[in-house]
């Protein structure tokens, strides 16, 4: 049995000492010990069986305690050394990374020596595998997605990408990738599409938000007139409104023209609202980089990056200011100051 000793049993996934008592399926030669075979009371490397292969050893160096152990990251590759609490390159988690060697070891038995996940691109295909970059299959447990943090956009790192953009990672990293790859300039974002003034304020866009908010404003001022020509009691509001001639081509053309300008600006913030959102985050942390120490770069990313509730709340104010104008005239017209 020492052709055994060093590998492991596929049952309980422990090393086989000389101590231990070893049986072999007749059929694959599958090692086990033979309290786990009595246990399991058949071979459970039914892959074997089905393609009529046989059991090769694997062997694995080191102790067999986790400290001393370096770990392969399944997600992207890296070897990580010793006490490792979480991959060095990715992010993942030092307890998935122990489990996942230790299917890897299964695995390595079961399909002959042959380890399936060997493939560091086998979920992201971004780490030098010569897989096509697939947006579906990301690695959730990193805010930066499985990605390579050193992967280069115009001058600025993935790392850096993700600490500005905080908060969503896994939403605009992979169509920032995306971007970069296929050299596509629309993507559909459906916050943008619905608020745009609300959408580009939460993401630190202030100048959009800005030229959207106008647009809408512009949009309701016929209706607003055709509103206070309905209210006599708003006074002289409603004298001015009601010198239009509502039924005329002119209003009906200026209203049609309002109702394009509003869902022309939807339908554009929605195709072009990541795109937007990618070139002012390159643009931005170019900035950034180049007007402040290198050592405080994350801080800084972070706090011009990531989200606003201060002006998006701004901004819903700003939206229902036609409204509350309207009320503060219902206001006058009760105590007759219009």
């Amino acid at each position: 049995m020492a052709g055994y000793i060093g590998t492991r049993c596929m049952v309980c996934s422990e090393k086989f000492t000389e101590e231990d008592d070893i049986v072999v399926c007749p059929e694959c030669g599958t090692p086990y010990h033979k309290e786990c075979y009595k246990k399991e009371e058949k071979c459970v490397n039914t892959v074997l069986h089905e393609n009529g292969g046989s059991w090769k050893p694997s062997y694995d160096t080191g102790s067999d305690s986790s400290q001393t152990e370096s770990v392969v990251c399944r997600f992207c590759g890296y070897s990580n050394p010793p006490l490792t609490l979480f991959c060095r390159k990715c992010g993942m988690p030092a307890q998935s990374l122990q489990d996942i060697n230790a299917e890897n070891i299964r695995n390595e038995q079961r399909y002959g020596g042959v380890n399936i996940n060997s493939d560091p691109g086998a979920y992201n295909g971004n780490a030098g595998s010569g897989m096509p970059f697939n947006p579906f299959l990301i690695n959730f447990s990193d805010p930066l997605c499985g990605f390579n943090p050193d992967e280069d956009f115009d001058g600025v790192k993935m790392s850096e990408l993700g600490d500005f953009v905080g908060t969503n990672t896994h939403y605009y990293l992979p169509i920032f990738k995306r971007f970069k790859e296929s050299g596509r300039l629309l993507t559909w974002n459906f916050s943008a599409m619905l608020v745009p003034e609300l959408y580009f304020a939460y993401r630190k866009m202030p100048l959009y938000a800005f030229a959207a908010l106008i647009m809408r404003f512009v949009s309701l001022i016929p209706q607003l007139i055709m509103f206070c020509a309905q209210m006599p009691q708003y006074g002289r509001l409603y004298e001015f409104a009601s010198k239009f001639d509502f039924t005329g081509t002119a209003f009906s053309g200026v209203l049609m023209l309002c109702s394009i300008i509003v869902y022309a600006l939807m339908f554009t913030s929605g195709l072009m609202g990541n795109k937007l959102y990618y070139n002012h985050t390159l643009k931005k942390i170019g900035k950034i980089k180049s007007c402040s120490d290198s050592a405080n770069d994350i801080y800084i990313l972070n706090r011009k990056g990531g989200t606003s509730g201060g002006l998006l709340a701004l901004f819903i104010c700003l939206m229902a200011i036609p409204y509350i104008l309207l009320l503060f005239a219902d206001f006058l017209a009760i105590f007759g100051k219009i």
